[in-house]
């Protein structure tokens, strides 16, 4: 098999780097394409999500209509909604995060069951573009609620916690996304997932059935490497601080923060991430606080006292998997990206969420609360997210002032030192073999790998 990926021509570079970088197994079946601005590609200059994906698909459009237009022998074509009649071509669709993750969007949108703020603002695509990220935020800020939101699989939520931060250009952004899955749910012909059906079993069964048409599923496990494909440089700060931490304090001595570069939490959240970290060595750990994000606002006066202590480190960029596998590694505290997630399970390394956004909420909820992996903090919530949250028929009060965000924290901490963090740990572990014997020979996500190569004739 061979393919084509098209990506936003100022990436061009990025992504040609990247593929070299692997296997010739890998780079020769892999072509990177795009349309130029000389080819008609339109302009972009903006960092809004929804026009970013805009010009995508104009940009694909233009490069998919000049390639069928050729009689080349040799072609690697990509396929759009508008080529599968005309060719015969399935659509196949590739969810790179959970089951759960998917199901919150097909189980309220685009069926007999639309209700809710999803539908909302599905809806809200079809009116005029003009004015779309007023409208839509307005809209959001508006028709949120209480609602409890269903799915098999998952604990019952507030519909707010799916934005457990109130980030501007999110409301937008699914309005463009939301009507995007709904067309995907009508054409597509097979679903590539990536998580394991034994992780998830009732929301990978019953995600299927909320398709317009029968497809065919393959839940072929999360992008992670079970073996770690990198050693630990002797000289990285990082990996001094972790050495010194494990002879003087031991296993399990030192929290692991990174948020990543895009979720970040928002500024104005700055005074809950100090209080956070502050009970960190409060609690008797040392810290590591990978900063690589431009939205770290943190004040450097704050940095510089923790780490005169000896007790903390912050640097900008950490090889997370190598950090992951440190035996000083306690907790990961992350924003619960299912890259970042899926890392931390297959080292057997529980968490601590703070999620924002997308994915982050339903990743947090469902290994933090139904595989008990973790912790997920709530007090550091705003927005309308910041009223109450719903576990288990219990409304919890969200106060989210800097002393509830310690006080919850302080809670997690002396929580993770004890029988509770020694049963999470139990549990992930245990999650981490049910996952690695999934991918291994003979898991059932190597039988759908294989499964997917015969429905394909790939040899």
């Amino acid at each position: 098999m061979f393919a084509a990926l098209f990506v936003c021509h100022i990436d061009v570079p990025k992504a040609v780097k990247y593929l070299e970088s692997q296997t010739s197994t890998y780079s020769r079946r892999v072509q990177i394409v795009s349309t130029s601005k000389e080819e008609g590609a339109p302009p972009i200059q903006s960092d809004d999500v929804v026009e970013i994906i805009l010009h995508l698909e104009q940009s694909f459009k233009l490069w998919i209509s000049n390639e069928l237009r050729q009689t080349n022998p040799i072609q690697i074509d990509g396929v759009s909604l508008t080529c599968k009649d005309v060719h015969g071509l399935p659509i196949v669709a590739w969810w790179l995060m959970t089951a759960a993750s998917l199901a919150i969007y097909t189980e309220h949108v685009g069926n007999e069951n639309e209700i809710g703020i999803l539908a909302d603002l599905a809806r809200l695509h079809t009116e005029s573009a003009e004015n779309l990220f007023d409208k839509a935020t307005e809209l959001y800020l508006q028709n949120v609620s209480d609602r409890l939101v269903c799915v098999p699989g998952l604990l019952a939520m507030h519909e707010w916690e799916l934005q457990p931060h109130y980030v501007p250009f999110v409301a937008p952004f699914m309005v463009s996304m939301i009507s995007r899955l709904v067309n995907f749910m009508k054409h597509v012909d097979t679903l590539l997932c990536g998580t394991t059906f034994e992780m998830e079993p009732t929301s990978a069964a019953s995600l299927l059935a909320t398709f317009t048409n029968p497809i065919k599923s393959f839940f072929i496990g999360p992008p992670v490497d079970l073996v770690s494909t990198h050693e630990l440089d002797p000289s990285s700060p990082v990996t001094q601080f972790l050495d010194r931490a494990y002879t003087e304090n031991g296993a399990n001595s030192v929290v692991y923060v990174a948020f990543g570069t895009t979720w970040f939490p928002p500024s104005t959240s700055m005074s809950h991430v100090m209080a956070v970290i502050d009970e960190i060595p409060k609690a008797g750990f040392r810290l590591v606080f990978a900063i690589s994000s431009e939205n770290a606002k943190l004040y450097k006066p704050w940095i510089d006292q923790h780490i005169e202590t000896g007790n903390a480190i912050f640097p900008e960029w950490t090889n997370q998997t190598t950090v992951l596998e440190h035996p000083a590694i306690h907790y990961f505290l992350s924003h619960g990206g299912w890259n970042s997630t899926t890392e931390a399970l297959v080292r057997g390394v529980p968490m601590i969420f703070w999620p924002v956004s997308a994915d982050q909420p339903i990743n947090a909820i469902q290994i933090a609360d139904t595989h008990d992996c973790g912790f997920e903090l709530l007090q550091v919530r705003d927005g309308p997210a910041k009223s109450t949250a719903y576990r288990r028929d219990t409304r919890i009060e969200i106060v989210g002032t800097d002393e509830a965000v310690r006080e919850e924290m302080s809670k997690v901490m002396e929580l993770s030192k004890g029988p509770r963090g020694h049963h999470q740990r139990r549990n992930i572990r245990a999650l981490d073999q049910v996952i690695s014997r999934s991918l291994g020979p003979g898991g059932s996500a190597d039988v759908d790998w294989k499964s997917l190569g015969s429905l394909w004739d790939l040899r």
